[in-house]
Formats: structure tokens, sequence, C-alpha cells
């Protein structure tokens, strides 16, 4: 295979294509005549043959300061066994040498899959980075693989299987956990709630749904809905909610990747008691639960549930309570608009986080 790095050369991407994200700032993908320096992309161009393929399946490798890690996520994604698949390996700006590292690894590549590269000039954050990798790619499954994790080689194929034999919308597996040095260690992953139910009234209040780093996306997950929508969610938290409602979730019974415990943005440190971090985490927490049970009525609407389905009344509780519980922390002024409001949510909110803090003492 013939390897070019092309001057940044910018590939299939067009005028038309925009994210537009609330409380995210839009960001234009760049047309082939824009200024390389806006987003600069780099293609591994195959034969003539491989390039006219269209491929049912894309891999994103979605990186950021990661250098640590990279190296082996690239290598694992390169590594797929199976027929070729697209591979997206796309960095959001870090600040350390995780793109170097890249590009020594894909510099090597001989292979069958088709590689593109891309490195974003300004850090987008993770929503709006996934957002973008989707539109980048053309296959209906969406393989997701992040630059602090290990996908075995044979990941791609059997979800592809999966997606094959049950037609899902969302297929997810297990994996073996490992810590910041790669050795085996504990995690609480099964405990998450589609592993018990994939009923969507018991899964709709829940901010754990699956191991998000197992999962495999179908194109019509944002075909339907829409891209994630708010900044401060994870894909998990929104895709397997929608293909709850859906009624369409698959587990491949085996682990697949290796998955790093203790590190990663979705990382919170529940070991130090201080109060002043127990209130960084509460923040946090009740930061995503407002984004999430947001995102949700979003998407419960767009499937059709009425306006006085039960599920749509339960979001409509626990996003009052996120908020409730978030102005605790952030402006206990918003105590008496909230109590007007709503009494009995508002006290609820109130004494459950003063409780929270003092039985940690």
């Amino acid at each position: 295979m013939k390897i070019v790095f092309s001057s940044f050369k910018i590939v299939r991407v067009t005028r038309k294509m925009y994210l537009t994200l609330p409380q995210i700032r839009p960001v234009p993908l760049p047309s082939i005549a824009s200024n390389a320096s806006i987003i600069r992309l780099q293609i591994i161009e195959s034969t003539q043959e491989i390039n006219k393929l269209k491929y049912d399946t894309s891999m994103i490798v979605l990186t950021f300061n990661q250098e640590a890690y990279v190296r082996q996520a690239v290598e694992a994604a390169l590594a797929q066994t199976g027929k070729p698949i697209e591979i997206l390996i796309s960095d959001d700006c870090s600040t350390d040498s995780t793109f170097t590292v890249i590009k020594e690894v894909v510099e090597g590549y001989r292979g069958p899959h088709k590689v593109v590269v891309n490195r974003n000039d300004v850090n987008i954050g993770l929503v709006a980075h996934i957002n973008q990798s989707v539109l980048r790619t053309e296959g209906e499954i969406i393989v997701p693989a992040y630059g602090d994790d290990v996908s075995f080689p044979e990941r791609a194929t059997c979800i592809q299987a999966a997606f094959s034999k049950d037609s899902p919308l969302l297929v997810h597996s297990h994996a073996m956990p490992i810590d910041k040095n790669g050795q085996e260690c504990s995690s609480d992953y099964r405990t998450a709630d589609v592993f018990k139910t994939h009923d969507p009234w018991p899964l709709a209040p829940s901010l754990c749904h699956y191991l998000g780093a197992s999962g495999g996306w179908s194109r019509e997950l944002f075909r339907k809905y829409g891209p994630l929508n708010r900044s401060q969610v994870f894909d998990d938290h929104i895709l397997g909610f929608r293909a709850a409602l859906e009624g369409r979730i698959t587990l491949i019974n085996e682990p697949l990747l290796y998955y790093r415990e203790g590190v990663g943005i979705s990382h919170l440190d529940f070991k130090d008691r201080r109060r002043s971090a127990i209130c960084v985490r509460r923040i946090r927490i009740q930061t995503i639960g407002k984004a999430v049970y947001a995102d949700r009525l979003d998407d419960a609407r767009i499937f059709g549930l009425a306006h006085d389905d039960p599920i749509i009344s339960l979001l409509k509780t626990r996003l009052f309570l996120s908020r409730a519980r978030l102005s605790f922390y952030t402006n206990r002024y918003d105590f008496f608009p909230l109590f007007l409001k709503n009494p009995k949510l508002t006290l609820k909110a109130y004494s459950s986080e003063l409780f929270h803090l003092l039985k940690r003492r």
C-alpha cells in the first residue's frame, strides 16, 4: 500500500456539513478549498480498487492528551481482522505528543483498511468531536475506540456479526479492565443498568447505562435523533436511551477490549473525602444529570411519547431535581424560585444534598 501524507489534504468534506450544537460554538467543517490551518486532515491512500469500496463499518479512534496509551489504541485499531473497514483516527488538538505518536504508528501501516487521520486545530470537546467524526465517516455501523483503551483484533468483526444477526441499534460487550499501568484490575462496569434491563422506564433516570467504551452504534441513532446535543453528556448516556426507546439493544457476551480504569475524562475520584472535593464531584454529577435528562426529554419526544407519558413525567422530575441540587452548590438564591415552582421537590433536593455532605464527614 502506498502511504501519502498529502500536505494535510482535505478530503471528502463539503461546504454543507456543519455541527450545530446547543451550548457549543458551531464548528464548521472545512471545504476542500478552505484553509488547511482550520482543521488538518491526512489520508492514507490505498489502491484505486480499495478507494472505490463502500465501507459498512467505521471505527473512530478518538484521542486527546493520551500520549502514554495512544500507541496501543491505534495499533489495535489497525490490527482489526475480517473484511476491510474504514478507520478514522481523530485527535482533538492534544497538547502533548499524542498526535506525533499517531503519525509514527500510521506511517508504518500496510494493510487492508482505509485509514484517515485528522487533527483539530482547536479543542472542541468530546461531544462535538464525536459528532464531527460521525459526519466524516460512511459506515452504517460505527465502532468507537478511545485513546486509552485497547480493542481486541476481532472486535469490529464481532460487532458486525451482532448487527447482522439481530439488527440492533446499539451493541455493547464485556471488557477486560486494566489499570493505568496495563495490569488487570477490578471494575464495577457490570453493575450498569443495561446489563439488567432494556426497558426505557428504569433506564430513563439512570446515569449508568452500559460501558460506553464497549459500544457499537447504528448510524440510524444519529439519523433519526440528530447529533449528541449537550456538551456535558457522554455518548452512552444518550445513545443507550435512544436504543432503549426503540427496543433494539444487543449484548455480546464476551470481552472485546481492554478497558482502562482510573483514567479518562469520565473518571471521578471518590476516595477524596474532603468537603471541597465532595462539592466538586456533586456539582459535576448534577451538571451531567441536568444535561442528560434534558437530552432524553428531547429524544423521548422525537420518538413520539405523549406529553403525559410516565417516562416524560419521570424525566421532567429528574431534570427539576438536578437543577435544584446543582443550585444548592452554585446559586442558593435560586432556592425561592424553585420552591415556588415545586416546594416538595426543592426541599427534597436541598435536604438530600445537605445529608450527602454531612454523612461524609
